[in-house]
């Protein structure tokens, strides 16, 4: 989930003091006005010929509160395809990631991206993100460097980097990386399903993605990249980043990949980004054996997460990805359920005391249980219309009875959840399953297809404007910027699952 687990940077004071050169002024839009968030986007014309030329083969379009970018070509030119036709949401995604905290947050994302994050980025993606700034300027968005666009690709690693920077005297930044470990709640539910669980033997896969509304309201970008080197492969994303963030991934090998987020606990800052290997594990591996070596190989730390992976032979796998060590089950016949809960013997002891209680009025667990019921009774007959269901489902465990709240697999925190312990910290916040996606292994090698659905599967709409009403508390703490993101997110979310493929 993109920020079940929010990384930060605390700094306490002005300055950085770091070698290189200074970053490209920015300028947001005045508060309160924002250019209004288009599906599809706002794309200008070519200005010259060699913009046409970069183009080519590429396109935007949307429908059913989704944009599907189809993308392809080189390294280079496939970044200039995601920056240029994307930029409106590329640029979005960086003032509400990078100027999270104002600009002196900008300043330390930007230096960690760039002494920290960028040496340890392979040359291929070097070049895309490259390209993505590139594209980003070419659309008119100047103001946004390729420090910005490396720092809001990085969300995930920043805190893990940021552990390098120097700590200096109180005339220059002291600078902490917190992860808050102990952020629970998180998010997400998803499943994937194999062998005598599903109609057709073969992989089926579905997840919702758990945000804050205001965050992920540029979420909304299904990417079809076609490169010269690996697999055809999609992802969910924001304009202008080279990997999901939203936990949602497939390609024309048959593989399918989406996770769980699990509580951080040791940063390995020598280690591969989690935004590289999860790429690379999307675009290059074509079986379970090949995506674990990947995520593992390298690992930083950062983000982790319980993994869902099928292939095409039929296998599927549960990966719990802990900072240093991990859990890996296994199989041809059966289903995997997911919702942030540290099941994993190994992953468990290494969260220690943020490691989820086995208590079924807490928020994680009661969502594994009815990963469990719904296992029970649906298997045998799993494929996509059942997948749907499935992420759709709005039953409280703890209380017996259909709730929509945080206890649900298609959680709706901001009604309340009767029960509640202290330790699920829950509050009345407009947040909860922001989007549905559920796919076969089938649909994937035939096109990358997805059933898709932009808001809540279950179709019980989140209303900004009775939020805000009925919260005016909320508007004042988080400023203009984040009432018009909720605001957009609210008026753009259809609630429907539609097809969504490649264009």
């Amino acid at each position: 989930m993109h920020r079940a687990v929010r990384f930060l940077l605390v700094f306490a004071i002005a300055f950085v003091v770091l070698g290189g050169p200074a970053s490209t002024a920015y300028a947001n839009p005045t508060p309160p006005t924002f250019a209004p968030y288009l599906v599809p986007p706002p794309v200008p014309p070519p200005a010259t010929p060699a913009i046409a030329a970069l183009l080519k083969g590429s396109s935007v379009t949307g429908g059913n509160g989704w944009i599907v970018a189809h993308l392809e070509g080189g390294p280079y030119q496939i970044g200039f395809q995601n920056g240029y036709l994307t930029a409106q949401s590329a640029d979005y995604g960086i003032q509400y990631d990078v100027d999270v905290l104002g600009s002196h947050y900008r300043k330390v994302a930007e230096k960690v991206a760039q002494y920290y994050v960028w040496p340890l980025v392979p040359a291929e993606y070097r070049q895309e993100l490259r390209g993505i700034a590139d594209g980003m300027h070419a659309a008119g968005y100047t103001q946004d460097t390729l420090w910005d666009v490396v720092a809001v690709n990085a969300w995930a690693d920043e805190a893990c980097y940021a552990t390098l920077l120097p700590k200096t005297s109180s005339t220059t930044t002291t600078a902490t990386a917190t992860t808050l470990k102990s952020n629970k709640p998180g998010g997400c539910s998803a499943f994937i399903a194999t062998g005598d669980a599903t109609v057709d033997g073969k992989p089926v896969m579905g997840h919702d993605t758990w945000d804050w509304y205001d965050g992920c309201f540029s979420y909304n970008v299904m990417f079809y990249v076609h490169p010269t080197k690996g697999y055809a492969f999609s992802y969910q994303s924001c304009g202008g980043q080279i990997w999901s963030g939203e936990d949602w991934y497939t390609n024309s090998a048959g593989l399918l990949l989406c996770e769980t987020t699990l509580a951080d606990t040791t940063y390995t800052p020598t280690g591969i980004p989690v935004f590289v290997r999860a790429r690379e594990a999307a675009q290059y591996a074509a079986t379970v054996a090949q995506a674990v070596n990947t995520l593992v190989t390298g690992n930083n730390g950062a983000y982790s997460n319980e993994w869902l992976i099928g292939d095409a032979t039929g296998k599927i796998a549960s990966l719990q990805l802990g900072g240093k060590v991990y859990d890996l089950n296994q199989t041809r016949n059966g289903f995997f359920g997911s919702c942030n809960f540290d099941w994993g013997p190994k992953t468990r002891a290494e969260e220690g005391k943020i490691a989820d209680p086995f208590n079924p009025a807490v928020v994680d667990y009661a969502r594994y249980i009815r990963w469990g019921q719904l296992k029970d009774q649906y298997y045998g007959q799993i494929d996509a219309k059942v997948g749907m269901t499935m992420e759709s489902d709005t039953y409280d465990t703890y209380l017996g009875m259909q709730l929509p709240d945080a206890r649900s697999l298609c959680g709706e925190p901001e009604h309340g959840t009767p029960g509640l312990l202290h330790w699920d910290s829950w509050v009345l916040e407009p947040e909860g399953a922001s989007d549905g996606k559920v796919t076969t292994e089938s649909m994937a090698v035939n096109g990358l297809a997805s059933w898709a659905c932009w808001g809540r599967g279950s179709g019980d709409h989140f209303d900004a404007t009775a939020y805000l009403a009925a919260n005016p508390g909320w508007a004042s703490s988080h400023g203009a910027l984040s009432v018009f993101e909720l605001k957009t997110f609210s008026a753009q979310s259809t609630d429907t699952w539609g097809l969504v493929q490649d264009k």
